[in-house]
């Protein structure tokens, strides 16, 4: 397989000077004078052949012809010797296109034998014309043939893009015919073209810009690229109709080195406004397909990142850039409801503050993140936004794509949508490939080419769960957690999934997986199509059984106790006053070696301590977070694959003394420390992030006036504690019940004997007992059926990173329908809880619960005890779930509201279960699955 063109920086073989895309950000507009080629050409050339370029004034012509622009002359010339550039040629007749076909023609390429594209392509009309790869010395014996009238720099799909009557055939072309990824400036012109010529089923906007990459380092002439939208519909004209139809949104690449999206996406666009996309076609009667090019910044330069033997064969290559120019992640900028960490930029477009408060630079949000301000304040233009998937890519996993779920908050009808819309992509992709093995040839050469790794083949085609279940780490920030949240909140209220995609390769176009690729986001973008189109609802089938649970003031938590509030929703306990919070940055580069760390010292009032590190590229070493006592509490081994996607630690409450990081690889990596202080236990937003707070009043029991509306039969009734002591849950003196369930998460009344002793009436009488989060406490004072074995001492109380249930009996009756992937019982950030362990979880003495009689689902916390289980009393259960429906957290920054509760689809699920309830959903009418059973 040749694999001649990969982007190399190669060593020049001169004593010229040379600088990449992101060394020559620094260099003064001087370098330049006295030069046909500007700064902001420089750069753009510089990103866009992945090379180290001379500066212009250094250039000695060693390849110039009347035929050259003066950017093909400066590309060529500037480049290492061997270095290939992208050119565009004309010729005056096709003798002197054949001439040069004959001599850098590939008559014999074949994709399923060469990795990379062929060196030259040619067309005879309009004009005889070729698109190829070239050296320095290769352009010099091209000229000399003779019969070359033009000659440009030309990257991009559409080998001829910069030339008069390109698209003929393909505006972008198809995948196998393609040359490179499709470029930003080939996207503008396509766009211009394609919505000119199809305006009644195209619209593109320009709705914003990125911050730029000169913007990076010098303040000075920044070069912003358009953030574009495109939007597809039949007779997209009327405005009515675009207004009152349901909306699919599509975010592509927000990480500009996961290209994915763009790939599929762009074609999708093309077809579908040709009306020639027939996987397409009948949805848009009936609805609006949106397209967003989120992050071009991260799509137009390729930044040095020096990989290493272990993993990249030692090569030193440009790719893509995950971020924009001023953040490292373009997601996690987004004004999403509960915990913001501290060193993010939220994009948060009403009443944007013009500085940031705790900014030592002075910055802005919109010197920062305007393509993700843009975004929100777009998006929130849409009515009737039902769903939107942001398109990312992973290197290596045992499934071939991993959909992962949003950290939104959804009621019962959108838990239902978010998971059959997983179903129905799988289904595609199963349809159209039928095992990963229908393509391991392809997977198998991807992933030697990219990773120098062999025999790679998917175990599955798609496999689907939270953040958690299928990356292993969680965030805050992101654009699916914010466009899934209440509009309410500032969100779009959609049903929102991230999907990853395998053999991710910011660096060279692989037609030959590249096509694979293609179309896993094909299908997946039909399904979320049809899916909006589609009539859904989901019930919840009861057998008549009546449910009540105690609800209690001591879970609700109201943005008017916060103490730098003054306003009054639910006549909240604040007292209006603001109390001093400050912020610590300190900017450090860990040297390589045992001696190489990065300190900051935390001390009485520190609320926080936030860490994030760039090693993205890196493949070598662990990055450790040690205490003051010396101790590692967390680590990062950069080896992992998903270590890419993680880069931060987040400590809240850190112990006082001296923390630091350690690092143990081979190269340096940029670490920023923030300590957050107060002298109060909470922490003002409006003093950090400028922003101020956003009212809520919010209560875990919500879940349950939520899930009322979708039972098929019965009911949910709210009691207070009251209600239960005084004997409601109960007909009078009859001995019968009023109720077949009964929920209590809380411990409030737990020492009062009357109200225990009514709970133990009704499980008596042969009610079923649901006990989550701290209303396991009830359990030490139950004297009734196997609880009675069970003291208060067996009861504990602990915190954890994530509220994963571990250990799990998958056919205990409350794990039915629970898929293996699935663990995370609820989902941290939306709460306001942190990745710093600080999660509650309640358990049960595993060696008490057994020796009760009662049956393990699974296990909650460190310890390994019980964090879900049955017990039974009589003709009665008692259900407990150690970590559900908590209390929301306020001692976090969550300037944007808090949720109600933040279940999974796993943590839906086991409450249902543990209630005997039994879900149904619909599609256009059709009942299309049933979880859990009824008991």
């Amino acid at each position: 397989m040749r694999n001649e063109r990969q982007h190399k920086l190669t060593e020049s073989h001169d004593e010229t000077d040379r600088y990449a895309a992101e060394d020559a950000a620094e260099l003064e507009k001087g370098a330049f004078d006295g030069s046909s080629i500007g700064r902001r050409t420089f750069l753009s050339v510089a990103a866009a052949t992945g090379a180290a370029l001379a500066l212009p004034r250094t250039v000695s012509a060693e390849v110039t012809d009347d035929a050259m622009t003066d950017l093909a002359e400066f590309a060529v010339n500037a480049a290492p010797n061997d270095h290939q550039v992208t050119l565009v040629i004309e010729f005056e007749d096709t003798v002197a296109l054949h001439a040069f076909y004959d001599e850098y023609g590939e008559p014999d390429w074949d994709i399923e034998e060469d990795d990379l594209p062929p060196k030259a392509v040619t067309r005879e009309k309009p004009t005889p014309a070729a698109h190829a790869y070239l050296t320095a010395d290769e352009l010099t014996e091209a000229l000399d043939l003779g019969g070359i009238d033009f000659v440009d720099f030309s990257p991009g799909a559409n080998p001829f893009w910069k030339l008069g009557d390109a698209y003929d055939d393909h505006v972008f072309p198809e995948v196998e015919d393609a040359r490179d990824f499709v470029s930003h400036n080939e996207l503008d012109q396509g766009f211009q073209y394609l919505a000119d010529e199809y305006s009644d089923r195209l619209r593109v906007h320009a709705i914003g810009q990125s911050p730029g990459w000169e913007n990076l380092r010098t303040g000075e002439d920044p070069d912003p690229k358009d953030v574009y939208v495109a939007e597809i519909m039949k007779n997209i004209q009327d405005e009515e109709s675009f207004a009152e139809k349901d909306k699919v949104v599509f975010s592509l690449s927000i990480h500009g080195d996961e290209p994915a999206g763009r790939v599929a996406g762009t074609r999708i666009i093309e077809e579908a406004a040709k009306g020639t996309a027939d996987d397409f076609e009948d949805v848009l009667d009936d609805i609006v397909i949106v397209f967003v090019f989120i992050n071009p910044d991260g799509w137009v330069v390729r930044k040095p990142q020096y990989e290493f033997e272990t993993w990249w064969g030692g090569t030193e290559r440009f790719r893509y850039h995950r971020g924009n120019a001023a953040v490292g992640d373009t997601n996690r900028q987004y004004p999403t409801m509960g915990w913001v960490y501290p060193g993010y930029w939220p994009a948060e477009p009403e009443d944007t503050p013009e500085v940031r408060p705790d900014d030592p630079e002075g910055r802005g949000y919109e010197d920062m993140v305007p393509d993700a301000l843009a975004v929100v304040e777009h998006l929130r233009g849409y009515d009737n936004v039902e769903y939107l998937c942001d398109y990312h890519m992973m290197d290596l996993s045992e499934s071939m794509v991993l959909n992962l779920e949003s950290n939104a908050p959804y009621n019962h009808d959108g838990t239902h949508n978010l998971d059959e819309v997983n179903i129905r992509i799988g289904d595609g992709m199963q349809d159209h490939w039928g095992s990963p093995e229908t393509i391991s040839d392809d997977t198998s050469r991807a992933s030697e080419a990219i990773y120098g790794i062999e025999g790679y083949v998917p175990e599955r085609l798609l496999d689907y769960g939270t953040i958690y279940d299928s990356l292993s780490y969680q965030i805050t920030g992101g654009l699916l957690g914010w466009a899934g949240q209440p509009e309410e909140f500032g969100g779009l209220g959609a049903v929102t999934v991230a999907p990853e995609l395998v053999l991710r390769d910011g660096y060279d176009w692989k037609p030959f997986i590249e096509r694979r690729l293609e179309m896993a986001y094909r299908i997946s973008m039909r399904e979320y199509t049809e899916m909006t189109a589609a009539k859904t609802n989901a019930t919840v089938a009861t057998d008549g059984q009546d449910t009540a649970y105690v609800g209690s003031d001591v879970l609700t938590r109201r943005s008017a106790d916060l103490p730098y509030t003054d306003e009054s929703p639910g006549k909240g306990d604040g007292k209006g006053q603001d109390r001093a919070t400050r912020v610590q940055r300190r900017h450090e580069t860990v040297q390589p070696g045992p001696g190489g760390s990065a300190s900051a010292s935390s001390g009485r009032i520190t609320h926080s301590l936030a860490v994030q590190f760039d090693a993205h590229g890196i493949d070598e070493g662990v990055v450790r977070l040690v205490n003051p006592g010396g101790q590692t509490v967390r680590e990062i081994d950069l080896a992992d694959p998903l270590s890419d996607d993680q880069g931060h630690f987040y400590v809240p409450d850190p112990d006082d003394g001296d923390w630091s990081i350690e690092y143990d690889g081979d190269t340096d990596i940029d670490v920023e420390m923030v300590l957050l202080e107060t002298e109060g236990e909470y922490p003002n937003p409006e003093e950090v992030l400028g922003y101020s707070q956003r009212e809520y009043v919010v209560n875990p029991m919500q879940f349950f006036e939520d899930l009322e509306p979708f039972l098929e039969e019965g009911t949910i009734d709210g009691l207070r504690v009251h209600d239960v002591r005084i004997g409601r849950l109960m007909r009078g003196n009859s001995g019968k019940r009023r109720y077949d369930n009964l929920v209590i998460s809380h411990d409030d009344g737990v020492d009062d004997q009357r109200y225990v002793s009514a709970i133990e009436e009704f499980v008596e009488t042969g009610g079923d007992l649901v006990l989550t989060d701290a209303g396991l406490n009830l359990l030490g004072r139950l004297d009734v059926g196997q609880a009675a074995a069970i003291e208060a001492d067996d009861i504990e109380f602990g915190t954890t990173d994530f509220p994963n249930l571990m250990d799990r009996d998958l056919d205990h009756p409350l794990l039915t329908d629970v898929r293996p992937i699935q663990q995370e019982i609820w989902k941290i950030s939306q709460l306001g809880y942190t990745t710093g362990d600080d999660s509650p979880v309640w358990t049960v003495d595993t060696d008490a619960f057994t020796d009760a009689g009662g049956t393990i689902a699974g296990i909650l916390g460190e310890d390994g005890d019980v964090g879900a289980g049955l017990l039974s009393a009589g003709d009665a259960e008692i259900n407990v779930i150690g970590s559900v429906l908590p209390p929301a957290n306020q001692r976090e920054l969550h300037p944007f509201g808090m949720a109600d509760y933040t279940l999974s689809f796993m943590g839906h699920t086991l409450m249902c279960n543990a209630l005997g309830f039994e879900q149904r959903r619909y599609v256009n009418g059709e009942l299309v699955g049933t979880w859990g059973e009824l008991r």
